[in-house]
């Protein structure tokens, strides 16, 4: 009798110990940050957070609260468990959950909106909305098919660093498009880019409004067809001699365009008349459709992936000119290879062309910047989502904030929900129980070892 309650003492003695530790490891893992509680076992990397989103949250010198508005029991664990990587990320950042079952008075008395999060800071007295549709984002064709609802992609990291940015900034600009040259209309991605970094756009007429507005900062022109008139060139030459900025995506046309040639060449640079071709870096053995090449160090690629490429179709092609005007600096950023080509309907040059270069005019008014790039598909809807894993929205969304001395580059494009997995596991549990429960279990059993040769 003695024994067996010798034995049963011991076994109690694990227990204590066994439940001490499961006590001990779930106080522990509570503390953890998410990333450690739940690893990104994703196929997409849907949680993970970049390198814009870790500056600009480990840079927050003002508290910003998400709320996350929802039935807690409905909303979508994949947006509750990524919020969190950011409150991990900084003390400023905090995240509450908002019941708007149980407490909708409270809903609309912070004029939120149900099933979003709502992100707030206080010491700028400003809001933003992202609604979890856009988030997790769903192909409305396909439902309307099929009636099946097909999942496309995950924006969880684009929409909400853009709504702390945009909270947490007091800083909105806006980009003047030229009209009325035939150029081409933005695309829905590279709208939705502009908008993510807090960039409005708004037409320009040059004619009919007479003169680019004060409040300019950075004159666009998207593919223009057609040349400008003699007074719209002396209106952007002008702009450009009071210090403006002027980007241009100029591209291959078969109509002359003289004037707006002319500007180009006052910044040192010039628009060959053909169409660049690479020999070397193409696609599909298609030399018209060129992979680019950029110098290293240039500022409008950092941030870019180092394992995507970019591409573009059907490009024009440009040259430095031997003799840069006073005061000009030319930066090339985007060229082809040494094995680059320039047709034309007689004949072919072989030579490294450019493809996208910034040049800078000195005077002593100030200083004024012309972006020029020979390759509109570089922002093509089609081509950029057929090729998810393309860098054109980065250099391209690089080139136009570099215009600005005080707006970042935080657009961050979504990721595809195509591929499955996508959901956190408790992988990262394993490792803590590993490292925790196992001791204390070996730490227990040998402390009973040790109470049961005494007792003996």
């Amino acid at each position: 009798m003695t024994r067996k309650l010798k034995k049963g003492g011991y076994t109690a003695i694990l227990s204590v110990i066994v439940i001490a530790a499961v006590v001990v490891l779930n106080m522990i893992i509570g503390r953890l940050p998410e990333k450690v509680r739940q690893w990104d076992m994703s196929s997409s990397q849907i949680y993970t957070l970049g390198k814009t989103t870790n500056d600009l949250v480990k840079g927050l010198d003002k508290d910003v609260t998400i709320y996350v508005v929802g039935d807690p029991s409905a909303v979508d664990k994949r947006i509750t468990s990524f919020v969190k990587r950011y409150e991990d990320l900084s003390s400023h950042v905090k995240v509450e959950t908002l019941d708007s079952v149980l407490h909708p008075d409270q809903v609309s008395k912070l004029k939120a909106t149900d099933d979003s999060l709502f992100v707030s800071c206080e010491a700028n007295n400003k809001t933003e909305v992202v609604p979890f549709s856009s988030i997790i984002k769903i192909d409305q064709a396909s439902y309307y098919s099929s009636g099946q609802m097909k999942e496309t992609e995950f924006d969880g990291e684009g929409q909400l660093t853009s709504a702390i940015s945009h909270v947490t900034n007091d800083v909105e600009k806006k980009i003047y498009v030229t009209e009325g040259h035939k150029e081409a209309a933005f695309g829905a991605t590279v709208s939705d880019m502009l908008k993510k970094s807090n960039l409005t756009v708004a037409p320009l007429n040059l004619l009919t409004g007479g003169s680019i507005p004060k409040d300019c900062e950075l004159l666009f022109m998207n593919a223009p067809e057609s040349d400008l008139a003699a007074d719209e060139k002396k209106m952007v030459s002008d702009y450009l001699s009071g210090g403006g900025n002027v980007m241009i995506l100029a591209g291959y046309s078969e109509t002359e365009r003289p004037n707006l040639n002319e500007i180009i060449n006052e910044f040192g640079l010039n628009l060959e008349n053909g169409l660049a071709a690479d020999t070397k870096n193409f696609y599909q053995n298609n030399p018209y459709y060129i992979f680019p090449t950029f110098p290293a160090g240039n500022e409008l690629t950092q941030g870019t992936d180092a394992k995507s490429a970019s591409l573009v179709l059907q490009s024009g092609a440009m040259t430095q000119l031997t003799t840069l005007p006073q005061g000009v600096e030319v930066t090339p950023f985007m060229e082809t290879s040494e094995a680059g080509m320039l047709v034309t309907a007689d004949k072919q040059t072989k030579g490294t062309y450019l493809l996208g270069a910034v040049a800078t005019k000195t005077m002593d008014s100030g200083a004024s910047r012309l972006t020029v790039l020979t390759t509109p598909s570089l922002i093509d809807e089609g081509v950029n989502t057929s090729f998810t894993n393309l860098n054109n929205m980065n250099i391209f969304m690089n080139a136009v904030t570099a215009n600005y001395s005080d707006v970042t580059n935080v657009s961050i494009p979504s990721k595809s929900l195509d591929v499955g997995y996508n959901t956190v596991t408790k992988g990262g549990l394993w490792g803590v129980i590993f490292v925790l429960v196992i001791p204390a279990l070996t730490l227990g059993t040998g402390l009973v070892i040790w109470l049961k040769r005494r007792r003996l």
